[in-house]
């Protein structure tokens, strides 16, 4: 049996999910991760539910939203090709915690 992770659930929900998200919610050509990490919760609700359910040993909910957003921009980060989007550099911005912190910048490849 296949041990439930962040990257497995992101897989189950798919690339091409994830690039439609991109591309019809994210309005500007250049955008950081927590663009796509900190709605993640509200318009992916039951995928982010599993993710922590699967992470529930990292702690409090913050603890775990910082594990599962750090997660999921390795994953942008290794499926980007498919993703159409090429790293950047690096943004400060507020995450979901509501705290400033650094996160990758990203911009569309696809125009």
């Amino acid at each position: 049996m296949t041990k439930i992770t962040t990257y497995t659930i992101l897989k189950e929900l798919g690339n091409e999910a994830l690039n439609k998200y991109i591309y019809e919610t994210i309005a500007e050509p250049i955008f950081d991760s927590h663009r796509i990490t900190n709605p993640f919760p509200q318009d992916f609700k039951c995928h982010y539910e599993r993710m922590l359910t699967a992470h529930s040993t990292e702690g409090s909910v913050e603890a775990r939203n910082i594990v599962i957003a750090n997660l999921i921009g390795i994953y942008l980060g290794r499926n980007k090709k498919a993703l159409n989007i090429r790293k950047i550099g690096n943004n400060v911005s507020k995450n979901m915690n509501g705290k400033e912190t650094q996160t990758s910048l990203w911009e569309k490849t696809l125009f």
